[in-house]
């Protein structure tokens, strides 16, 4: 899925007026949250993060199975900006599930790489 697939999903899903920079700064977020907790440990390349001029052919983090993630997250980013708390608390409940699968998916199809780094207290051990 491209960054114009996404945002044309959710337009088309719910009628909203955020504009088109907005929409692409959150999706850069739930991208890089998927790399730094996901996929980086298994050998990805750290995410530089779209804005407004990134190509919109540009391909998301998640794969194809897991494309419904990106229409959660805007909806849920949608519903908290709005103040609407019953959607928003719907939305979240939603994503965290998708964010989930997405999780275990690559968690048994892909093995960790690199040496996890854990924080206890202020030190890594």
């Amino acid at each position: 899925m491209t960054l114009r697939d996404a945002i044309e999903i959710f337009d088309s899903e719910r009628s909203n007026s955020v504009d088109v920079a907005k929409k692409i700064r959150w999706l850069s977020q739930l991208d890089y949250k998927i790399s730094s907790e996901i996929t980086v440990p298994r050998g990805d390349v750290a995410f530089k993060g779209y804005d407004i001029s990134t190509p919109l052919d540009t391909v998301l983090k998640a794969p194809d199975e897991f494309s419904e993630i990106y229409s959660t997250y805007l909806n849920m980013k949608l519903d908290y900006m709005n103040g609407e708390i019953a959607r928003f608390n719907n939305s979240a409940l939603l994503f965290n599930n998708t964010y989930r699968d997405l999780n275990n998916y690559i968690n048994r199809n892909q093995a960790v790489l690199r040496q996890a780094e854990i924080k206890a207290g202020d030190i890594y051990v």
